[in-house]
């Protein structure tokens, strides 16, 4: 693997991840997690805890008061840990910028692990909706609990047990949806302007992020439920299948995928597009970081990738860079607009810090926060369809056109 890759490295060290990016027991997206780019630093050093090119000095006395007072008069005993932890959440939470955030050590060691083993969870894949202040479910996994209970993709989650939910307390549902297999967890969901309840019995999930197969026509068609963890090596092995079958075009569908890992992400489109500049990493003092693809695995087939609302993060940066390559198009509708950086620094054993340090672009210059993706051919689902799990392939417009425009160029 080059140097570029090396950085983008997953380890202890360094990795380049999207979003709310991290799979636990119910794939939260970073968006939160899911959708986007996390960067992990090394380890807090504490000789450099508070340096600064501004004299912090005074900020930092008053927090050391703040904690002495608390440490030496209150009431109860208390752990100052937990004091130090919150007051770094606080300082996060006051920028207003939700993926500013703290993680606690539980969280970043998860977010650390492959992603590939068996958890225990409903099977969804979510964003924090700042306009309903629920979670918005972006997908949900075949055969998952949320399947089996009668979950909508499109359906905001209001309430987690007794829990409601807010930006505050996003986390804290988060963390209230997981538990032990054949746990339930009670959920109550915003449809359309209806509020409705479910039960939902938790289960033990091998998170698999692809499903692959051959169309009509000899065309080799695969979903990409999230960029999560192993998301690379899975799809490259149904991409190597499908190439041996002689496929004549390739359909690659990110609909409803939150995002996930960037560096898998990249990898993805570096077996596919010729060479090209796949992405741009834009930082507070204007400097601009570009990752390319080399071209030597340009495929000679044509290629369209779908989108819809829900494809967000990730799924942005792979359909960016397909359009601005020219060697595939874009199908669907506009893309969620997720392309913010976060940059986790490690704190020891004591969780990590992530804060948004830079917005992302496609090669053409396109701003992805809070624009999207446009596509090339503009196709709407039928109503009655738009929020279904799998669509049967006779209403799916959108996948009709991507095969269209295929069989078109063959």
């Amino acid at each position: 693997m080059d140097n570029e890759n090396e950085n983008l490295k997953v380890n202890k060290v360094k990795v380049l991840t999207v979003s709310l990016i991290a799979s636990f027991t119910i794939f939260f997206t970073v968006i939160l997690i899911g959708a986007l780019v996390i960067i992990v630093k090394p380890i807090f050093n504490d000789e450099h805890a508070y340096s600064s090119e501004l004299d912090n000095s005074a900020y930092m006395r008053r927090i050391q008061y703040v904690l002495d007072e608390i440490s030496e008069k209150y009431v109860e005993d208390v752990d100052m840990e937990t004091l130090v932890n919150g007051a770094i959440a606080g300082i996060a939470e006051a920028t207003g910028d939700p993926y500013t955030r703290y993680i606690s050590e539980e969280e970043y060691t998860e977010m650390m692990t492959t992603g590939v083993e068996p958890y225990s969870g409903i099977g969804v894949y979510i964003t924090y909706d700042v306009d309903n202040s629920g979670i918005e479910i972006l997908g949900i996994m075949p055969d998952s609990p949320a399947t089996k209970a009668g979950l909508n993709i499109g359906d905001i989650i209001m309430q987690v047990d007794d829990i409601v939910v807010s930006l505050d307390t996003y986390q804290s549902c988060i963390d209230a949806i997981k538990g032990e297999e054949g746990t339930t967890v009670k959920l109550a969901l915003k449809r359309n302007d209806e509020i409705i309840e479910k039960e939902v019995t938790r289960e033990n999930i091998v998170a698999n992020n692809i499903e692959a197969k051959v169309l009509d026509g000899n065309i080799g068609y695969i979903k990409i439920w999230q960029f999560d963890n192993g998301v690379y090596n899975q799809f490259k092995t149904e991409y190597d299948k499908l190439k041996k079958q002689n496929i004549e075009g390739l359909v690659i569908d990110v609909r409803n995928n939150p995002g996930g890992l960037v560096e898998d992400t990249l990898n993805i489109a570096r077996l596919m597009l010729p060479e090209c500049d796949l992405l741009k990493l834009v930082y507070k003092d204007g400097s601009e970081k570009v990752y390319k693809c080399d071209g030597k695995n340009e495929i000679n087939i044509p290629l369209a990738i779908l989108v819809n609302s829900r494809s967000a993060s990730a799924s942005e940066i792979l359909s960016g860079a397909i359009k601005d390559s020219g060697k595939g198009v874009v199908v669907g509708t506009k893309t969620y607009g997720k392309g913010i950086v976060q940059t986790v620094e490690s704190l020891g054993n004591n969780g990590a810090l992530s804060i948004t340090t830079s917005k992302y672009y496609t090669s053409s210059g396109v701003e992805i926060h809070k624009k999207g993706i446009e596509p090339n051919i503009v196709v709407e689902l039928p109503e009655e369809v738009r929020n279904d799990l799998t669509i049967v392939e006779s209403k799916d417009t959108q996948l009709k056109e991507a095969l269209d425009y295929i069989n078109s160029k063959k």
